[in-house]
């Protein structure tokens, strides 16, 4: 047996490594974006173009840039502020997955992907991140003398290759499984307007056909149009299927499942979601309230129907990923193995 500070030191010294190669193909992308790069920018609308212009492009770019700076010099350090920057690295590299989850969405409804470079590059993001948390991780449990495999408090670690124990299935609390609820709520005001419109109604001062109308010209795949005429939008269909990921990871019958089955889906999907979902909400609001001008063509909809369009997804959407995100954490400590 040997002492846990001495395993800590190099065990997984593999995550470091790959660590610090992503790091350096993540900052020559970062740079690339600063420096004009429009193809795979991940915030951007279809043609390329983000919001703001150039200067959004830069200062992204350049935050993105300090964290790959960060990783490459933290990945394989041992120090306090080694720990620091992985965790800034972490931060900022998930900055770069925004939009993925509903990238994927998109690219089942339209039958193809709009920016296939752009989703490229928030997918590196996304392995990105999941590899600066695992060295996160590692640096904390070390720096706390916990195991670095587990996280748990033994005095002398185990042997690296020694059969990890799940724990007893338990649910999430009452306290975890009400945030979550209250969450996706949000959810409701932006599927009914659509379930509203599949079922041939008018809401937000659009009717069915115009809002089929609007659909039309747009690319939809044979799954979107087959489920169009049952009255059913692909994007709610999409949505039920992230709640039914949620419960996964409230209630104990989730904790059958492959840990990398929730856990995967449920960090990307409620990452991207809020970093998605919040800024939309709020910009809503303003519309909303008359703070911030309404869209100059929202046609099929009113400035008001716009306004109201864009509060209801970007709560549906915000709601939906921060349910996601309260219940991965709740999921991740509960099903944890231990040594």
């Amino acid at each position: 047996m040997e002492t846990l500070v001495g395993l800590g030191r190099r065990w997984p010294s593999w995550v470091g490594r790959v660590t610090q190669y992503w790091a350096v193909l993540y900052g020559a992308l970062a740079v690339h974006w600063m420096t004009g790069g429009r193809e795979s920018f991940p915030i951007a609308n279809v043609h390329g173009d983000p919001p703001g212009g150039p200067v959004t492009a830069v200062v992204v770019g350049g935050v993105l840039a300090l964290g790959s700076v960060a990783g490459l010099l933290s990945a394989r350090g041992t120090s306090r502020w080694a720990t620091v920057g992985l965790v800034f690295a972490t931060g900022t590299t998930l900055l770069g997955t925004f939009g993925l989850a509903l990238s994927g969405v998109g690219a089942v409804a339209a039958g193809t992907v709009e920016r296939p470079w752009a989703m490229a590059g928030q997918v590196v993001a996304a392995v990105g991140a999941g590899l600066l948390f695992a060295s996160t991780q590692v640096h904390l449990r070390r720096r706390r003398s916990r195991c670095p495999r587990c996280g748990g408090a033994h005095e002398v670690a185990l042997r690296p290759d020694a059969a990890l124990v799940r724990p007893r299935l338990l649910p999430a609390s009452a306290r975890t499984r009400r945030t979550a609820y209250l969450v996706l709520a949000g959810l409701l005001p932006w599927a009914s307007v659509k379930l509203v419109w599949g079922f041939g109604g008018s809401a937000l001062g659009v009717t069915a056909a115009e809002w089929r109308t609007s659909m039309d010209n747009s690319e939809t795949s044979a799954l979107s149009r087959l489920l169009e005429r049952l009255g059913i939008d692909i994007t709610v269909l999409a949505s039920l299927v992230g709640v039914l990921l949620v419960l996964a990871l409230l209630y104990r019958w989730g904790l059958r499942l492959p840990r990398w089955l929730l856990l995967l889906p449920a960090w990307v999907g409620g990452v991207s979601l809020v970093l998605y979902g919040v800024p939309l909400a709020v910009w809503g609001s303003l519309m909303v309230t008359g703070v911030a001008p309404a869209d100059s063509d929202p046609g099929p909809f009113t400035a008001t129907g716009i306004a109201y369009m864009v509060l209801f997804g970007g709560a549906a959407f915000g709601g939906l990923g921060t349910a996601l995100a309260v219940g991965a954490v709740s999921y991740q400590r509960r099903s944890r193995p231990h040594c």
